[in-house]
């Protein structure tokens, strides 16, 4: 399995990355605006890179060691995300059931 820190490592970078991007691009473009298509594939550039590392996360390397407390997590954001919970309540609930499956199974 990914080692935990690697993955935050890779979450804080793509973090990093993200704001340059959106820091550096009204001092090159000065003042005028991306077209629509750009912006557009521009937000979608770090979810995408983050669901990547979510799912090789879950998935294990090579896809064979499938962790099922991770899974418990993620179908927690979605309950929670799909009944209208703010993002951090949602994230300390998919911590919450994850660690506690993992303290059980153990």
């Amino acid at each position: 399995m990914t080692h935990p820190m690697t993955l935050w490592i890779a979450i804080g970078s793509i973090a990093l990355i993200s704001f340059a991007f959106k820091a550096v691009g009204p001092a090159v473009l000065g003042g005028r605006e991306l077209p629509v298509r750009a912006r557009s594939v521009i937000s979608l550039v770090a979810p995408a890179l983050l669901a990547g590392f979510v799912v090789t996360a879950v998935a294990g390397p090579g896809w064979t060691g499938l962790d099922p407390t991770l899974l418990a997590g993620l179908a927690t954001v979605v309950v929670l995300r799909r009944r209208g919970a703010p993002m951090p309540v949602t994230l300390l609930g998919a911590v919450a059931v994850t660690a506690l499956l993992r303290v059980w199974i153990s």
